[in-house]
Order: structure tokens, then C-alpha cells, then sequence
């Protein structure tokens, strides 16, 4: 619901394994209410928003807009700290911030998706890189915290293109982001397009690839990544083409602690015949690589034996090098 365009890579039914929503408005709020109730007994202590993902929330008609933010602050206090949502930035002006602010709304996430008009004409997002611009400037001056949420792989796009993006997405004020690879589900003008040779879909490494280089710049700005990829699901199983790998947030965190050891090993000027990186603890599988890829690039490129060594008192992305057998 909410969202009027068509973009050549949308295929909402199958990413959310839903069909449509239930037209009647109270049964939307008991379903609301439902999973609310069902979830707060999970939280253990934990603070947790009520968010509304899926859609284009602020475009779905204001009544039902406010009905649904209006059912959301009735459990506002204790763990519940704030209502989220997702649109797109030509569905936000001034009035829609308002009501959002009057009804407990604290965090919005835009889908910039690119920042390249070119890029956003290819995929007929139908808005532009202006837009997306002045909707960040609405969010920052009724205070609320900004998500920017773009994709790597679209039409057109190239890294340039991509590392571009998330760059204004900081500069535009984003203190959250999200990074999604570009998917081709079938039965999306995407689709034909992949089939007739006009769009040649990333590969699952390509797209870890590219989303690593682009949360290089959120990690070194400081915006947190909440996620990298899409939810795994059976629909993304199935979808033809494109980077459904369903642990590619992992590919692309393994791409990024390369890229963060290959630079530290460099930077240390470091010449040995055993080098020690002392990486974050729980983030050694990514350090390494998925199936030792990241060990064997950086032996092969420094020819010395790298060992890896977790510690705690390292924050993520926090990577030390020693030198164990020095020689000049």
C-alpha cells in the first residue's frame, strides 16, 4: 500500500510474502495490536520501536495514516521508545511532517536508492536527486533522526555512482543507513529487461563488493549500517537473477574487513614472514573470510602467514597488526 509508482526492479509482493493488505481499516488495527502484544514479552529489557516497513507509509492516505500512529503510541513508554517508518522522499512535505511529529513518529528511513538522476531515470524511481535532498532538510528541521536506504546495482549505476550516493546520504544529515543489492524477481519490467540483454544483473561477490566500498564511507563518517542486503526469504530463493545470496550482509562485511586489514598491514609498513591481526571479538569468520578467502588474498599479497586473534577490547571495524618475525 502507499506507494504509486512502479519501479522497473519492484516486485513488493514478493519481497514482503504478502499479496495485499486487508482493505478494512479496524481489522489493519487489530492485526497492529496483535503483533505488538505478541512481541513486547520478547523484549527481555530491551529498548524496540514499532515500526512501519514494506510500503511507502506516508503515502498510504492520511486517515489510515494517522489511525495507524495513533494505534502505535497507545504502547509508546517502557521498552517502546519510538514509532519508525519507511517512504519515499516525494511522499514527505511539510504538512506530512507535522503529523508525523504529533503522533510520537521519532525516526523516518527514505529510499534515496541513488543520487544519480541518470541512475533514478533508468529505474523510473519517479522522483529525483533534488528531491531526495530537500526531504532530508523537512526531517532534520522537525528533528527527526534520518535513515537513508540506498542500492547498489541499479540501472546505469557503477561504483562511482554508488560511493557517490552514500556520500550525500551523510551529507543530507542520514544517521542510520541501509544497503540493499539490486534483485531480479520475475514478472518485473527488470526481469525483460535482464532477458533481452539491457541489464546485466550483479553478481553475488560484484554486490558485497560494491556495498562494502559504499559502507566504507558511512562506517568512516560515523552513520550506523543497520543492514546490508535484503531479509532472507523464500522469495528471494527464487528470485532468477541479481545478488540474492541470503548471508550477503555477511559477504559484504567480509569485503569491508579486508579492505580495513589490507590498509592497517600496509599503513604499519610492516615486512615479516608472520604478521598477527587482532581483530573485534565475534567478528572473526568475517575477518577471515568466507571460506578463508580474505586469509588467502592478504598471504598472497604480502607473502607472510597471517593469523588472526579475537580480543574484547576492540570495537567493530577495530583492527590491530603485529609483527612477529621482523626482518629488514
Amino acid at each position: 500500500m502507499g506507494c504509486r509508482n512502479a519501479c522497473v526492479f519492484c516486485s513488493q509482493r514478493a519481497i514482503t510474502g504478502v499479496d495485499c493488505a486487508e482493505p478494512d481499516l479496524e481489522s489493519e488495527l487489530r492485526r497492529i495490536r496483535a503483533t505488538v502484544e505478541q512481541a513486547i514479552p520478547t523484549l527481555g529489557g530491551s529498548d524496540a520501536e514499532i515500526a512501519f516497513f514494506g510500503g511507502s507509509f506516508t503515502g498510504i492516505g492520511e486517515e489510515r495514516m494517522i489511525a495507524f500512529l495513533r494505534c502505535a503510541r497507545e504502547y509508546l513508554g517502557g521498552n517502546i521508545k519510538g514509532i519508525r517508518c519507511s517512504t519515499r522522499p516525494d511522499y514527505i512535505d511539510g504538512r506530512i511532517c507535522g503529523i508525523l511529529k504529533e503522533n510520537g513518529v521519532t525516526s523516518v528511513e527514505l529510499g534515496i536508492q541513488s543520487t544519480d538522476d541518470a541512475v533514478l531515470a533508468a529505474s523510473k524511481r519517479g522522483h529525483t536527486a533534488a528531491q531526495s535532498e530537500k526531504a532530508c532538510e523537512l526531517l532534520a528541521r522537525y528533528g527527526f533522526e534520518l535513515g537513508g536506504q540506498m542500492m547498489v546495482g541499479m540501472p546505469l549505476a557503477n561504483e562511482q555512482s554508488e560511493i557517490k550516493t552514500a556520500r550525500d546520504i551523510v551529507a543530507f544529515g542520514a544517521s542510520t543507513c541501509r544497503i540493499y543489492p539490486m534483485v531480479v524477481f520475475k514478472d518485473t519490467p527488470l526481469y525483460e529487461m535482464t532477458l533481452a540483454g539491457e541489464y546485466t544483473p550483479l553478481t553475488n561477490e560484484e554486490a558485497a563488493r560494491r556495498a562494502a566500498a559504499c559502507a566504507r564511507v558511512f562506517i568512516d563518517s560515523g552513520v550506523e549500517i543497520l543492514r546490508i542486503g535484503l531479509h532472507s526469504s523464500g522469495n528471494l530463493s527464487e528470485a532468477p537473477f541479481g545478488a540474492n545470496h541470503p548471508a550477503l550482509g555477511e559477504l559484504a562485511e567480509g569485503e569491508i574487513y579486508y579492505g580495513i586489514i589490507r590498509e592497517k598491514i600496509a599503513s604499519s609498513g610492516a615486512r615479516a614472514s608472520s604478521l598477527t591481526a587482532v581483530v573485534p571479538y565475534g567478528e572473526l569468520s568475517k575477518c577471515i573470510g568466507h571460506k578463508g578467502i580474505n586469509r588467502e588474498r592478504l598471504e598472497a599479497e604480502f607473502g607472510a602467514k597471517i593469523n588472526f586473534v579475537r580480543y574484547k577490547g576492540l570495537n567493530k571495524y577495530d583492527v590491530r597488526i603485529l609483527s612477529e618475525i621482523t626482518s629488514y
